[in-house]
């Protein structure tokens, strides 16, 4: 694979065409390409959310990539066919090395991939240059307030005076939330700029967070509340398929799909935890990889949801 750098911007056609290219060579060509990387600019980050494990971290002297790092990965992700690049931390929008910052990664990085995305805790300022935004929330305003250092005003705030043209807000399920998207959903109808919601469980690192694990009756009742309210209408991307192979994670993974990049510069392929925590199949509540091998299987519901995030303008 050359890397000739892809046109910007890339119309859903030419889209369509790199993908199509894509499993072309990975269904019938055989090569073990990845389709998405995960990668961590950071462990910093301005909060100390309840639910994740990356920022307790950030003292670790490897917690930041530098430019150069950062370049290199990514040209090494396009060299082995990679085409959907999704920032995470951390905090990603934090991430600066000298004069550069997120703005100039996030461009370099549109001008070798078909889509890049990052996930961001909504704090700052999102006119960010990527083709689509998530925006972690995680409940009505106390609860999101609890479980994420006080951030929901913020975010809240950030939404309403955001104009970036792809906005998806990022819900994660656990034990003291997964009773609340109902009510964030209905509250996200005062911001259109939202274009719909993604769901997935959370998966417990063993770093102190374990109070927060979904038991199996909270998983199966919870991925039913997320059925019944795509049922009604809300814009919830995730396919019925998907959600409904999660709640005993009766699906198959095909997890050389994913590749991932770490702060120190590392990339590993396979899945998300593998380079991050202990791997526990029978815990995961990984959506988004979910989905990745469901459309690999030709599952039309995962296909559809793929393009909702990643292809449609």
């Amino acid at each position: 694979m050359s890397n000739t750098r892809i046109a910007r911007p890339l119309t859903s056609l030419a889209k369509l065409r790199e993908l199509t290219g894509f499993f072309f060579q990975r269904k019938i060509l055989r090569r073990d390409l990845p389709l998405l990387a995960s990668f961590k600019l950071t462990y910093r980050c301005n909060l100390r959310c309840a639910p994740c494990p990356y920022h307790r971290r950030d003292d670790h002297h490897q917690a930041h990539i530098r430019w150069e790092s950062a370049t290199a990965a990514l040209d090494a992700l396009r060299r082995s066919g990679c085409r959907i690049v999704v920032f995470e931390g951390g905090e990603p929008l934090l991430w600066s090395d000298g004069n550069r910052t997120f703005q100039d990664l996030a461009l370099y990085a549109r001008d070798r991939f078909l889509c890049t995305a990052a996930t961001t805790n909504g704090t700052l300022p999102l006119d960010v240059p990527v083709d689509v935004l998530w925006v972690s929330l995680d409940g009505a305003k106390e609860t999101h307030d609890r479980l994420r250092s006080g951030s929901y005003d913020r975010v809240w705030s950030n939404l309403e005076q955001t104009s970036h043209r792809k906005l998806l807000v990022h819900f994660t399920m656990n034990r003291e939330n997964w009773r609340e998207l109902g009510r964030l959903l209905d509250a996200l109808k005062q911001r259109p700029a939202v274009r719909g919601v993604t769901v997935q469980l959370f998966y417990p690192y063993g770093q102190g967070e374990e109070t927060l694990a979904l038991s199996p009756e909270e998983r199966r009742a919870a991925v039913q509340e997320v059925l019944r309210l795509k049922d009604k209408g809300y814009p919830i991307i995730n396919s019925r398929g998907a959600l409904e192979k999660m709640i005993a994670n009766g699906w198959t993974c095909h997890d050389r799909l994913l590749v991932n990049v770490d702060p120190d510069g590392s990339i590993t392929r396979g899945c998300y935890v593998r380079s991050r925590g202990e791997v526990r199949c029978s815990d995961c509540g990984f959506t988004p990889v979910a989905e990745l091998s469901g459309a690999f299987d030709w599952m039309p519901g995962s296909i559809l949801a793929g393009w909702k995030a990643f292809v449609q303008p």
